[in-house]
């Protein structure tokens, strides 16, 4: 009798006849065999439960024809256990920036690839389709080295290994691109006139600085966190073929070639990978579990599989669990909703950069989908170029300077850059100037907006303290009416007053660009365990999981879909051994009631009373303090403290000293160790205890 661990069969729509077949003999035959049922091995954690497997393996077990007995011992191979439907070397999950490196890379070295993609045809892309397009590359690995490891300042993950690959894979890019079919991979030269729905130059200031050359730069942090003066050494504004104007050009390069490779590369959409399938002995990652056509589909991964499928950012509950950021909304995929994270922990992968955003920005939402919207006034934060609005909190007061451009949510906190706190509410209170404005108000539909005839209405209609509302409102009046924003720092050139009705209140939400969380990875993209070792055959690239530890800059997750892909999809697709096979031996066991350490009267400390000696008890923050105490004519002449189990460099004085003066004072009475009152107290009453069994 062979050793195959039969599994309940699965039928899927485009199943060959002949796996049908195969599939009904298999049944067949596992039906007619004594003491082998069929067992579905694989559950909903992706994994073969080893007690499960010795249990179904004990009527399975083989005749040793040398003695004529019956052996308890089995010998098989993990994946033959399983009834796959499919086969690859590599199952890439996720088709966005990562996830079409990581393929494009894997298919150019030989192997067979499935690209698994949750979203339907054309929304695929994950961030990459949503964003600037913009690289974040360093002059030199010098400059790079520099850069990245200010930008990471003081987090213990931005390894000096982590460091080094970051910045040997930016300088590294355009090369690749250039291989891949980009015509030129250059800055983007900013310029042209302004326009209503530019964002107001003033706004920019924190980003423009002038180079050493005496040109005027822009740059996200012109000077770097740890104080370093950009000088031109990084520039984030890199793009393909730019300038881009909004025509994702390098979203369609990456498409275009992984549509190149399609004899390599199969691609499924609306095929969202659900578990990993891992052998519970090597803890090597064999497979996918993939719903396709509304059924759990069994892939396997020959070579590897590489999770490419984005972050949290689209996850409200991991947004409150992680961040601790209620009513969060995504501003690019709305299908990053960390699936990669929870088959990453079964799995057993360790996490990282859980709460690393880029983000949050304050932006309002579109009507008919839980997506903030996202306008030409990309980095500002104002919903409006019209001064005539502000944002409250819950309490109906202001709490931000509403101008500026925000640096991918960070903002300088006692000279720490960090990801700005908001208030779980916010709206933006305007008048009838500011609603008519220009910006992203202009993409705001009528059902968003609250319009009332006075602010007390509107506060009341959006459940404020109206009293409230209307002193924040004057209050603005009034800064406006100095010209200056003293709490604040509002720039000058954006107050204007809120007195135009009717009044409006949109609500404002913390928009993600996207979270850098995930399992943790090495600088082979290798997916790594609790214990910070690689989980076999197991790889990441991207967002989920980024290398970005502390400050993000633009363009740095789109320079990452590249080194990170290549080197996942690379390794990924190098050919591994087949895993060796596993023999399990039946245990025999005895278990025993091996007793219970909350036995109270071994806590007793053995004492020899003599003449006048009693065994005083009183409670300690850690349990029972006993002393040995000597009482002659109702007077304390000795203590020897013979049991506690205290904090020993909390409480050292509390054995020493007060026995001291107790003696000398013949009673417990005496003054407490500071810092130490409850193990202080704790001896008193020891004492006083002893002294009274005297009496």
């Amino acid at each position: 009798m062979n050793a195959l661990l039969h599994m309940e069969t699965i039928d899927f729509a485009g199943n060959p006849a002949k796996q049908r077949d195969k599939e009904e003999e298999m049944n067949e035959n596992s039906s007619k065999r004594p003491g082998v049922s069929r067992r579905q091995f694989i559950g909903g954690a992706g994994v073969l439960a080893a007690a499960g497997a010795l249990a179904g393996l004990t009527g399975c077990a083989p005749k040793n024809s040398s003695q004529g007995a019956t052996s308890d011992t089995v010998t098989f191979s993990f994946p033959d256990t399983v009834q796959w439907n499919a086969e690859y070397d590599v199952v890439v999950v996720g088709w966005g920036g990562a996830g079409s490196v990581a393929a494009i890379t894997a298919a150019e070295a030989g192997a067979n690839v499935l690209l698994a993609e949750k979203a339907p045809y054309g929304d695929e892309g994950g961030n990459t389709r949503y964003c600037e397009q913009f690289f974040c590359i360093p002059n030199t690995y010098e400059d790079g080295v520099a850069f990245f490891s200010a930008m990471a300042e003081g987090f213990d993950s931005a390894t000096d290994e982590v460091i080094d690959f970051m910045a040997k894979g930016s300088t590294e890019i355009g090369e690749w691109l250039l291989a891949h079919g980009a015509t030129t991979f250059s800055p983007h030269a900013a310029g042209g006139e302004s326009s209503p729905d530019s964002i107001v130059p003033a706004e920019m200031a924190t980003w423009a600085y002038t180079a050493e050359d005496g040109s005027t730069m822009m740059s996200e942090y012109p000077v770097w966190p740890d104080g370093t003066p950009m000088n031109g050494r990084v520039n984030e504004f890199h793009q393909v073929d730019e300038p881009d104007d909004e025509k994702k050009k390098y979203w369609n390069l990456l498409r275009t070639n992984v549509v190149a490779l399609k004899d390599s590369i199969d691609v499924w959409f609306e095929s969202p990978a659900v578990h990993l399938v891992q052998d519970p002995f090597s803890k090597t990652v064999v497979g996918v579990v993939i719903k396709r056509d509304s059924q759990e589909v069994f892939v396997r991964a020959k070579n590897g599989v590489v999770l490419a499928c984005g972050s949290f950012e689209a996850n409200a509950q991991m947004m409150q669990n992680f961040t601790q950021r209620t009513n969060s909304l995504p501003i690019g995929s709305l299908y990053n909703t960390g699936d990669g994270i929870v088959m990453g922990l079964e799995v057993g992968a360790d996490l990282w950069h859980m709460d690393a955003l880029s983000g949050p920005w304050i932006k309002p939402k579109y009507h008919d989908v839980e997506r903030a919207i996202l306008s030409a006034n990309i980095a500002g934060q104002r919903v409006t170029n019209e001064g005539n609005c502000i944002y409250v909190g819950g309490d109906g007061k202001r709490f931000m300077d509403e101008s500026g451009c925000n640096k991918h949510g960070h903002v300088n906190i006692g000279g720490t850059w960090m990801s700005q706190p908001l208030p779980n509410v916010m709206w933006a209170i305007m008048d009838s100037t500011a609603r008519n404005g220009h910006g992203t108000i202009a993409a705001v539909e009528e059902a968003e907006l609250i319009e009332c005839n006075s602010v007390e209405e509107l506060a009341q209609a959006i459940d404020l303290d109206p009293a409230t509302l209307k002193a924040t409102v004057d209050e603005w009046n009034g800064v406006v009416a100095s010209g200056e924003d003293k709490r604040f720092g509002r720039l000058s050139s954006s107050l204007a007053p809120i007195e135009t009705a009717p009044f409006y209140a949109l609500r404002m939400y913390p928009a993600c660009v996207n979270c850098q969380g995930g399992p943790k990875r090495n600088v082979e993209c290798e997916v790594l365990d609790t214990n910070g070792n690689p989980i076999p055959h197991l790889y990441s690239a991207g967002e989920l999981g980024s290398f970005w530890a502390g400050v993000y800059i633009c363009g740095g997750n789109i320079a990452e879909t590249v080194y990170s892909g290549r080197k996942a999809g690379e390794n990924a697709a190098k050919n591994k051994d087949d895993l060796a096979p596993v023999e399990l031996t039946l245990a025999s066991s005895n278990p025993q009631n091996l007793g219970n350490d909350l036995d109270e009267t071994e806590s007793e400390a053995q004492v020899e009373l003599g003449e006048n000696e009693y065994l005083g008890t009183g409670q300690g923050l850690h349990g029972d303090i006993q002393a040995k105490v000597t009482v002659i004519d109702g007077k304390v002449t000795a203590v020897e403290v013979v049991k506690q189990t205290e904090t020993p460099d909390v409480t050292k004085d509390v054995w020493t000293v007060m026995p001291q003066a107790m003696i000398e004072a013949g009673t417990a009475e005496v003054d407490t160790i500071t810092g130490a009152t409850i193990a202080s107290e704790g001896l008193i009453a020891a004492v006083e205890d002893a002294v009274a069994q005297s009496k």
